[in-house]
This record gives C-alpha cells, sequence and structure tokens, in this order.
C-alpha cells in the first residue's frame, strides 16, 4: 500500500524540503569525497552536460520538435567563452550572457524552417547545421585558431574569499565544479518555470495535437521559434561551461557525433521530464569517456579511441532502454517512486456547497406499467353518468 500524500499540504512541503536538502548536501560533499581532479571534472562535464540535455527535452520531449544541430550551440558557447576570455581578458561569469544572446539567436533562424518543414525534412536540416559547424572553424581560423584550436592563457580562479581552498591539488577542479553545478541549477529553475507557464503548456498542446493548437488560439510560429531559440540558449550555456571546465575549443571537439551522441542520452534519460537530463548526462559522459578508455584497452584496439565499441555498446544501450523502459531511466524511477508515494490532489475548499441534499433529489417517476406515484395528483371524477 503506498504513501499518500496530498500536494500542497504540510507533509508534501516537508518532503520537498528534504529533497532539496539532500541534493544541496550531496553537490557540495561529493567533490570532497571523490578527492581526485579527474573524478571532479567529470562532475563537471555532468553538470554540463546535463544543461545542453536539457535544451533538448524542452525542444523534442515537450514541444516535440526534432534537432541534431546541439553540436554546433555548444561549440559557439564555447568558442564566445574561450574567445572572450583569451583575447579579450573578459571574466569567464561574464561571457555567459553573450553566450546566451549569440546562441538564442541562432536558434530562433534555426526554427523558421520549423514552420513549413517537419519530421526528416527538419531533421536534415538541423543535421546540415551540425555538419558544417566543424568546417566554419576551420574557415575563420583567425578568429578561432583553425585545427589547432583556441585556448585560454589561465583557467578560471575562486576569489579571496571562497570557502574552498584553491591552493590544494583538487581546489581549483572544486571551485570550477561549484560554478557550474551553480549556474546549471538555476538554469534548471528558469526551465521549471518555463514549462509551468502558458507557453509551456503551449509547447505539450503543440505537441499532442498542432491543429487542435492552433484551433484553440496558440501562436503556433511563436511557439515553435521560442522552443528552438531557448533550447539552443541552454546548449550554448553548457559550452560556456565546458569551457570554465576545460578553457580550450576545437574543431574536433563540437563535431556531429557529439549531437548524436547526446540524442542517446536525451532517449536514456527520459524526454518526457526535467530529471530525465541528469541521468541522461551521466550516462552520456560514461559513454564518451569511460567507456570508451575502456574499449581502447582491450586486445586488438590498443591505440584507438574506442570509438567503434562506444558506438556499439550505444546501439544495444538505445535498444535496451526503448524496449524495456520506454520513457527512459527518469521515466522508470518515477513508476517505481509511485509503488512508494502517491500524491493526491487537494480537494477544493467550499465543495460542500455543490452537493445535492436528499430533499433536492427528484421523485421517482412513474414505472413502466403506467402507475403514478404517491405525490402525483389524482384526477377528479367529474360525476357524468356512464352510458348503460
Amino acid at each position: 500500500m503506498p504513501l499518500r500524500i496530498e500536494r500542497g499540504s504540510r507533509r508534501h512541503r516537508l518532503l520537498r524540503l528534504a529533497l532539496a536538502g539532500g541534493a544541496a548536501v550531496l553537490l557540495l560533499g561529493l567533490p570532497h569525497l571523490l578527492g581526485t581532479v579527474s573524478q571532479v571534472d567529470t562532475l563537471s562535464q555532468i553538470a554540463a552536460y546535463s544543461v545542453a540535455i536539457l535544451g533538448l527535452i524542452i525542444l523534442m520531449g515537450y514541444c516535440g520538435q526534432i534537432s541534431l544541430a546541439h553540436s554546433a550551440f555548444i561549440g559557439l558557447g564555447g568558442y564566445t567563452t574561450v574567445i572572450l576570455v583569451a583575447d579579450h581578458d573578459w571574466p569567464y561569469l561574464a561571457t555567459i550572457p553573450v553566450s546566451i544572446v549569440i546562441c538564442l539567436a541562432v536558434g530562433a533562424l534555426i526554427g523558421i524552417p520549423a514552420l513549413r518543414i517537419r519530421g526528416l525534412y527538419l531533421a536534415a536540416v538541423t543535421l546540415a547545421v551540425a555538419a558544417l559547424f566543424p568546417a566554419l572553424v576551420i574557415r575563420f581560423e583567425e578568429l578561432t585558431g583553425g585545427t589547432s584550436g583556441k585556448f585560454a592563457r589561465e583557467a578560471m580562479q575562486a576569489p579571496e574569499w571562497f570557502f574552498v581552498n584553491p591552493y590544494t591539488r583538487v581546489g581549483p577542479s572544486i571551485v570550477r565544479f561549484y560554478v557550474i553545478a551553480a549556474v546549471a541549477v538555476l538554469v534548471f529553475l528558469v526551465a521549471r518555470s518555463i514549462l509551468r507557464s502558458r507557453i509551456g503548456r503551449s509547447m505539450v498542446a503543440l505537441r499532442e495535437a498542432p491543429l487542435s493548437a492552433a484551433a484553440s488560439g496558440v501562436q503556433v510560429a511563436r511557439v515553435k521559434i521560442f522552443a528552438f531559440a531557448i533550447s539552443g540558449a541552454f546548449g550554448g550555456v553548457a559550452g560556456s561551461l565546458l569551457a570554465i571546465q576545460l578553457p580550450q575549443a576545437s574543431d574536433t571537439r563540437y563535431t556531429l557525433d557529439l549531437s548524436i551522441f547526446l540524442l542517446v542520452a536525451l532517449v536514456a534519460g527520459g524526454s518526457g521530464t526535467m530529471l530525465g537530463a541528469i541521468p541522461g548526462a551521466i550516462i552520456f559522459v560514461t559513454l564518451r569517456t569511460f567507456v570508451s578508455d575502456w574499449a581502447a584497452a582491450l586486445p586488438g584496439f590498443q591505440g584507438s579511441d574506442g570509438g567503434q565499441i562506444v558506438g556499439i555498446i550505444s546501439c544495444l544501450l538505445l535498444l535496451a532502454i526503448v524496449f524495456l523502459m520506454p520513457t527512459g531511466v527518469a521515466g522508470g524511477l518515477q513508476k517505481a517512486g509511485r509503488r512508494l508515494v502517491q500524491f493526491t490532489d487537494p480537494v477544493p475548499a467550499g465543495w460542500r456547497r455543490f452537493q445535492l441534499s436528499a430533499s433536492s433529489q427528484p421523485t421517482p417517476s412513474a414505472d413502466a406499467g403506467g402507475s403514478q406515484t404517491a405525490s402525483s395528483p389524482q384526477p377528479e371524477n367529474s360525476g357524468a353518468p356512464t352510458k348503460g
């Protein structure tokens, strides 16, 4: 028998507060428990890629559009941060709003074709954008560094009042993780507000029934362009966060493979809920880092990057999740959680006023044989004589 908790009740608020507190303690304490630079950097990558996958969840999961251009948005954000820091001595955090504006505009431009095409044709257009981005990076070599890449001279430094000692071996990585995690939490809160707003409900209506949504007054063009724009902006934030974690950018870092693996992570994590971005990012980093290193160490693969094994494992993982957990890891966890705790909607105040009383019940009607009820009047006898 699952535990039933009414939404908005005191127990519900305490449970949410406890979950938020537990997540905060986990974010603050986990880097200190790991103790190595590589492990803390892995946590930073998970936090950054969760923002990128969150943008895909809004666009594909909630709005029902298709995009394979997310690697281009991440690359735009990464190059914007590295160029402003390396060539113009900007602070790292000050580059994030610039990345948002640039990727917001580019995302809106890419969303314009979505007004006329959809399905495979839209996927082909966004695929062309992702394939074109590395070529543009090489073309504008003076700005981007070309095939040699772009590097910032110094990594992000913590202020003196920060509570983490930056002079230890792991200290700088922990500082960068806290900054990346704080920005990621802020982005998740913004996404939560968007999805609970009117435009968020319009996205869901557009996904479920486009014609009915348009007939109901939903501005289809505005909603689609907004979805592409906000998804691109989140991708730009993710690129800036990755540049904070590792201050370099190159054409090989933002290839088409990145978009494909992000799509796999989206399906694996769960596209129907915001929380699917977190397990999706964990799966993404695991495939791209740990599985790749493990595959490169296998007999017969020494000296290679293990990309073939990673591709095979990704396909098998995608097939397994589609058949076993169609809603992704997050959807499976939510389904398991509902067996333990169920949340019920509160009863509206004053609902008893609309309850029918016993006296207001209608009287029973005449039966099938034509007999009348006790309350129905009997016809009076006129006293007229009858014929013999």
